[in-house]
């Protein structure tokens, strides 16, 4: 089975990222085209430079209340002279000492500078959220999350077999599944990711939570040299329909398969995918516009 190349995994991720509509503005990614209607204010942004891509709610929120000034008139009102509009933004700072400490079951996500007074049975993981992606505030991170849930409380992760691969995590920018999952009762497991930028925010996250001896981080994509018994994949679905094969093979028999990141739009067509390649759906859960299943292999 061939490796992938970082180039083919980037240019299938490209292509799944969506034209969306909020009322009168659409926002583009450079490589989509959109036919536009009157009066539509059609943005171009590129989704890999920074934050603000219109998929977080935050930033519909703030394009809302931009709809309800033009609407008012207020935008096109504006004198020409003077300061116009000002978009203030939030600031690293501000943004870092805002982040809150999230909980999802019993799974507990804190910032570095952030407190918290531990209950029994939490598994604490903290994440530095300003290095990679997967800081538990996305809807495909917390749905994987929710799923690191389930196979604890079903006694799959604490009853992984201390030889072998342990739990895979394809994809893992931060560590943050990673890290849940050994904190809610993994012995060991890796991740891989095609970025050197999270393949070091994740080494640094498994350090912050005294996690290194447990896991290893990898630059690289499938195929695995090992088959392992339990894999997380928070992928788009563009990326589990195109490497399904390789997913699945992923999988040692017996074995399962955590897959999110996956619109709902493209959920049918991703499990036809998985299922062609060997996989069995056990389950599907989402959040808003996401979903994301659990199948096993054999």
């Amino acid at each position: 089975m061939r490796s992938i190349p970082a180039e083919e995994w980037a240019t299938t991720w490209r292509a799944e990222f969506p034209v969306l509509r909020l009322s009168r503005i659409v926002i583009r990614p450079p490589w989509s085209e959109h036919a536009a209607e009157p009066g539509d204010a059609v943005v171009v942004i590129d989704p890999g430079q920074a934050f603000g891509t219109g998929l977080h709610p935050t930033t519909r929120l703030a394009l809302a209340g931009l709809n309800r000034w033009a609407d008012a008139g207020l935008l096109a009102a504006l004198p020409r002279d003077g300061a116009g509009i000002v978009d203030v933004g939030t600031g690293s700072g501000i943004l870092l000492a805002e982040f809150p400490v999230l909980r999802l079951g019993r799974i507990v996500i804190r910032p570095p500078w952030s407190e918290h007074a531990a209950e029994p049975g939490d598994a604490v993981v903290v994440i530095d959220p300003g290095q990679a992606f997967g800081t538990g505030l996305h809807p495909t991170t917390r749905l994987a999350l929710a799923g690191l849930n389930r196979w604890a409380d079903a006694g799959l992760l604490a009853g992984l077999p201390r030889d072998g691969a342990g739990i895979v995590d394809v994809g893992t920018g931060s560590g943050i599944l990673l890290a849940a999952a050994l904190q809610l009762g993994a012995s060991h497991g890796s991740g891989v990711d095609i970025d050197q930028l999270a393949v070091d925010a994740a080494r640094g996250n498994l350090e912050r939570n005294g996690l290194s001896a447990r896991a290893t981080i990898s630059l690289g994509s499938l195929p695995l040299v090992v088959a392992a018994p339990l894999v997380v994949a928070n992928l788009v679905a563009a990326l589990h329909i195109q490497f399904a094969p390789l997913l699945a093979a992923a999988v040692a028999p017996g074995g399962r398969l955590l897959a999110s990141g996956i619109f709902a739009a493209r959920a049918d067509e991703t499990i036809a995918a998985l299922s062609a390649a060997g996989l069995t759906l056990v389950e599907r859960w989402g959040e808003g516009e996401w979903v994301a299943l659990e199948l096993t292999h054999g």
